[in-house]
């Protein structure tokens, strides 16, 4: 009796739910139940089941949970400073894709085509006459006038290189001022047109005469001694015609005329002066005197305040009025590309007056140059040292020698590795570029007669070089 009453019976509590035992919603028995055994029954017992997978990609795309792959992506990209890294990626990836197709891909395709083009036999240039009839293609600046070496020890000569003047009388002679011109110590080289298009044609050339100064022959010096041997030919005389001499009495120096309209104006010692200007005008590389440069310049006394470009000319240097082909010898150029040259085709060298056909020609001047100077410089420093004594006149004669050979009959052959060494050059002619100084070109056409500058290098015997400009009062 006393056991009955300290426990319930028996008939109300059935063996599955004694107390103590497991949790009622475990003993839920129901037919998804039975199916979720049945399946993980048959997954343990199954190797070829593909149920872990699934249950791996439902625990990725689980939504619900935090550890899923989407909610650890979202997490990842609302940070903020994830967010900002891949900004400056993409922003990144854009601009080195911008500068691969816009800068990096045409550079390495132009460095490509300049390597073709300088073994092209088809280059242009290559079936050039050796002469010219009527035109002095080259000449050897004199000795007495190179700066350094044994005609001047003490470095007091100076080489003054000026660009296109076109007339500009007044300019001129402000230029000369401002350099500090001697005509006992200094040697003026004009690169071409010096006449045409300005108020004062006749009196620059009247001014070169004086100061006996070199020039090259530019295009229009060109035109007019064509214009000249026209009417030669024609049996007509080179006074000015009529018209133009019912301007005379208003344009007595022929300003702002070129061509055949300025051949009125000019003096028969004009055109006798005109004719003797050769193509090209070759100054051999500076023998700096052995005790050191000034500190100061002449230059740098008279205008202290003004700052100047500077650099520094060892090499060799061609004066022509437009350009050079690269690997063509000085004896084969041809004359109206050196008179008129702005652009170049990469792949055969082709020049053009128009800038638009090709690429300009200082750029496939200057890459040659720095392919010569990097492959035969020490090569060819050392053949002529041990072959030539290092005296002037072995000096002066290789770099003659250098620009061409001579056969048995007198005529020009390629010479050895058509340059055996780089050179720089001075030329005009693109008043559009102005000032363009390059490691193997100087461009110094500042346009003086649409009313911009007049500009001079000047170049001393220890190799500095230095540009000077004096502003131009002239309006086109």
């Amino acid at each position: 009796m006393s056991s009955s009453r300290s426990r319930p019976s028996d008939q109300y509590y059935p063996s599955q739910y004694q107390p103590g035992s497991a949790p009622l919603i475990d003993r839920v028995v129901n037919n998804w139940h039975h199916q979720d055994e049945k399946r993980s029954h048959r997954k343990y017992y199954d190797s070829d089941s593909d149920d872990d997978e699934d249950r791996e990609l439902t625990h990725c795309c689980d939504l619900d949970s935090d550890a899923s792959f989407v909610n650890l992506c979202h997490a990842f990209c609302i940070n903020r400073k994830v967010r900002r890294a891949m900004l400056l990626i993409i922003v990144a990836s854009f601009a080195l894709f911008f500068l691969c197709s816009g800068f990096l891909m045409p550079a390495w395709r132009e460095q490509q085509a300049l390597v073709e083009g300088l073994d092209n036999p088809d280059s242009f240039g290559q079936q050039m006459p050796n002469k010219l009839s009527g035109i002095t293609q080259l000449q050897q600046i004199s000795p007495d006038h190179v700066p350094g070496g044994r005609s001047d020890p003490d470095g007091k000569r100076r080489l003054i290189f000026i660009g296109d003047i076109h007339g500009c009388k007044h300019e001129l002679l402000e230029l000369l001022k401002a350099v500090g011109f001697r005509k006992d110590m200094d040697k003026i080289i004009a690169t071409g047109d010096v006449l045409a298009k300005g108020p004062d044609s006749p009196g620059v050339i009247d001014t070169l005469i004086s100061l006996d100064a070199l020039s090259v022959r530019g295009n229009h010096e060109d035109r007019v001694l064509l214009a000249a041997q026209s009417r030669a030919s024609t049996g007509e005389s080179l006074e000015a015609n009529d018209e133009a001499a019912i301007d005379t009495s208003t344009n007595s120096r022929g300003a702002g005329l070129k061509g055949e309209a300025l051949l009125g104006y000019l003096k028969p010692h004009h055109l006798k002066w005109l004719r003797s200007l050769p193509l090209i005008i070759h100054i051999p590389a500076l023998t700096p005197p052995r005790h050191s440069a000034p500190v100061t310049s002449d230059l740098d006394i008279l205008s202290k305040k003004k700052k100047r470009k500077t650099f520094k000319i060892l090499d060799d240097i061609n004066v022509v009025h437009a350009g050079l082909i690269p690997s063509v010898p000085l004896l084969r150029q041809d004359p109206f590309s050196v008179m008129n040259m702005r652009s170049m085709s990469p792949t055969n060298h082709t020049p053009s007056e128009n800038r638009k056909k090709g690429i300009p020609w200082e750029r496939v001047w200057g890459w040659y140059n720095d392919r010569m100077a990097r492959t035969h410089s020490t090569f060819m420093s050392w053949l002529f040292s041990s072959t030539t004594e290092s005296t002037e006149a072995s000096e002066w004669w290789r770099s003659w020698n250098d620009m061409f050979n001579t056969n048995d009959d007198g005529e020009e052959s390629q010479p050895l590795f058509k340059h055996s060494k780089p050179s720089v050059v001075v030329y005009g002619h693109d008043s559009p570029r102005g000032l363009n100084l390059k490691r193997w070109s100087k461009g110094l056409d500042s346009g003086c007669v649409n009313g911009d500058q007049l500009s001079a290098m000047v170049l001393n015997a220890w190799g500095h070089a230095e540009v000077v400009s004096v502003n131009s009062k002239h309006r086109k």
